[in-house]
């Protein structure tokens, strides 16, 4: 079997200059690594029922708003939503992270 070809992800980046990009970068066993580039946003307010979520931060701050409170990460640091947990994320500035879940596309 064949290994990917490797992906660059400051390529990514550089190449979408919106306020946010996410881009699926493999599936292994069925979960989804995810590559995210946040630049002044905030997400809006939503759950999942079905699988937690993980978000592993690059670069920048993220802050995660869930409805239990407030996180700030900074980079390489990792959390993890619960399913069933009404959460969002908020940049100012830019921040990459990796998102890691089970969902469909």
């Amino acid at each position: 079997m064949k290994s990917i070809e490797p992906i660059d992800t400051n390529q990514i980046k550089d190449a979408h200059p919106e306020a946010w990009y996410a881009e699926k970068l493999t599936t292994i066993n069925g979960v989804n690594l995810k590559y995210r580039v946040m630049r002044d946003t905030t997400a809006q307010f939503h759950q999942h029922d079905d699988s937690p979520e993980g978000f592993y931060v690059l670069s920048g701050t993220v802050i995660m708003d869930t409805d239990q409170g407030s996180v700030t990460l900074a980079a390489g640091q990792f959390y993890q939503i619960e399913p069933g947990i009404s959460h969002r994320s908020r940049v100012v500035g830019e921040a990459t992270l990796l998102v890691i879940d089970k969902f469909k596309d």
